[in-house]
């Protein structure tokens, strides 16, 4: 076995779960935890309460406590109360009233392509959902550059990149200028508030104290980081697959109707949600597996989605498939609140580029990939086109 976390795995994960099938629940001193890959086994993990996503103390220095008071990394009732108040701005109506706008980015960065080669992840698969979400989030566009250069110092770090003291601190540095930016942000949309997500998350805050500063802060932060990353890397993964599988491709370009569920198997086959980090808060057991209070759970949710315990002939990437419950979106409390959207926006890019271009080819023979803990997706797609 390559082992965990090394360039080979992130290359192609897949051959290393399939070595740890046999074994759902497995102890790895190279991760010093224990690693989940069955279904079964991370299902009933997201959705048990004893599972603790906890930061740790919440004090420290701003980045420690802004990670800390990201939902993603709270448990109940901490938790609840951050959930509750998310739910309240982020709303299915509101969300669907942003697919016209998805459809209209994305016919506006095609519109700007030319016949030949062509980044996928640049042209289209980046700038989807930053602009989705920058402007859900009050964020002129002028300051994109801005956000992506901090974001990503800040992801860098909540993902579990190394422990680089110079990355860190470059991501510290990244934190205080968030907090400055939002910080005068905040102030302009409690003078003028408007009927973005990031205006009700504010008048959900002045209602009472119910959300702290900090925690304004560090949720608005946390959508800005997953309202992106993920997204990008999905489309940028269901590319691939379509490209890899070429008579799945014919088939979706044939009956578009089928896209939604083709979306569902993108997710399934190759996510972009590889691993989530979190431990025993009591003595568990998954299995038939002891695991003790505090020991850390890796779930391999990229494992799961090949699992053929949950999906029949889970290496066959097959468009049509149904039911299709996969684990990308987590399960239980944690289930990502921004699912639909993301859902909406890998549709509508597929969608766009199904729709506007004739011939769509890989221009390379080498994917280079991004080597994060607990992502997977390409740093690039170039790709050769004809209208």
């Amino acid at each position: 076995m390559s082992g965990f976390f090394t360039h080979e795995f992130f290359v192609d994960p897949y051959p290393t779960y399939e070595e740890l099938r046999g074994e759902p629940v497995r102890w790895e001193e190279e991760l010093e935890g224990w690693v989940l890959t069955g279904y079964a086994e991370v299902a009933a993990a997201l959705a048990d309460p004893r599972v603790s996503r906890g930061g740790g103390p919440q004090d420290g220095d701003l980045l420690r406590r802004l990670l800390t008071r990201m939902m993603l990394f709270t448990d109940p009732p901490d938790h609840t109360r951050l959930r509750g108040l998310a739910n309240r701005a982020f709303t299915p109506s509101r969300v669907e009233a942003l697919r016209p706008r998805i459809a209209a980015i994305v016919d506006e960065q095609l519109a700007e392509v030319d016949e030949g080669e062509w980044d996928l992840i640049e042209g289209l698969a980046y700038p989807l959902p930053v602009m989705v979400i920058a402007e859900i989030l009050s964020l002129p566009s002028a300051d994109r550059a801005l956000f992506r250069r901090w974001s990503d110092d800040v992801i860098a770090v909540a993902a579990g990149v190394g422990d680089d003291p110079e990355r860190r601190e470059r991501a510290l540095r990244s934190a205080h200028a968030l907090a400055d930016y939002f910080a005068a942000l905040v102030a302009e949309l409690k003078a003028h508030p408007n009927d973005t997500l990031l205006s009700g998350l504010v008048e959900a805050e002045t209602e009472g104290t119910r959300l702290t500063g900090e925690e304004l802060l560090a949720n608005a932060i946390l959508l800005l980081m997953n309202g992106h990353e993920t997204t990008t890397f999905a489309i940028g993964n269901g590319v691939l697959a379509l490209l890899e599988h070429g008579e799945q491709r014919a088939r979706l370009r044939d009956e578009p109707s089928l896209i939604p569920v083709a979306v569902e198997e993108i997710l399934r086959y190759d996510g972009s949600v590889q691993m989530r980090g979190v431990s025993a808060g009591d003595d568990l057991a998954f299995d038939g597996t002891e695991i003790r209070a505090g020991e850390t759970l890796w779930l391999a949710i990229g494992a799961t989605g090949r699992d053929p315990r949950q999906f029949p002939e889970p290496t066959y990437f097959d468009i049509g498939r149904s039911p299709n419950r996969h684990l990308q979106f987590g399960l239980g409390p944690h289930f990502c609140l921004g699912a639909a959207l993301a859902r909406a926006e890998i549709q509508t890019a597929l969608a766009g580029l199904l729709a506007g271009f004739r011939r769509i080819e890989l221009a390379t023979h080498e994917i280079r990939w991004h080597e994060i803990a607990v992502f997977r997706g390409p740093k690039a797609v170039p790709l050769a086109l004809r209208r």
